[in-house]
């Protein structure tokens, strides 16, 4: 990666840290979990389709925040790419 999408990397990691961490947005992940969850335990057991959708709506949410941490992870690494970098200038310089 060049220095460019590394820091665009960070950037967009800062970014969805920000929101995945913003309490408004919390509040909602916290709903809507626990939508799903209601939906799914409610559903009858022998109503296969219900209890199914309800998964199926669940790992999206987690996909949706799988995402995130993805990209908070890519900015992670992204900083310490960047760091090693310029740690390796230093000492061609030295």
């Amino acid at each position: 990666m060049t220095e460019t999408q590394l820091k665009n990397t960070i950037q967009k990691a800062q970014r969805a840290d920000e929101l995945l961490n913003d309490p408004l947005i919390q509040e909602f992940i916290i709903a809507v979990r626990g939508e799903l969850l209601h939906e799914f335990e409610s559903s009858k057991l022998h109503d296969e389709k219900a209890m199914r959708n309800a998964w199926h709506k669940s790992q999206v949410l987690n996909q949706f925040l799988d995402k995130f941490t993805k990209q908070i992870k890519d900015g992670k690494n992204a900083k310490f790419t960047i760091l090693e970098r310029a740690k390796d200038k230093v000492r061609r310089i030295i």
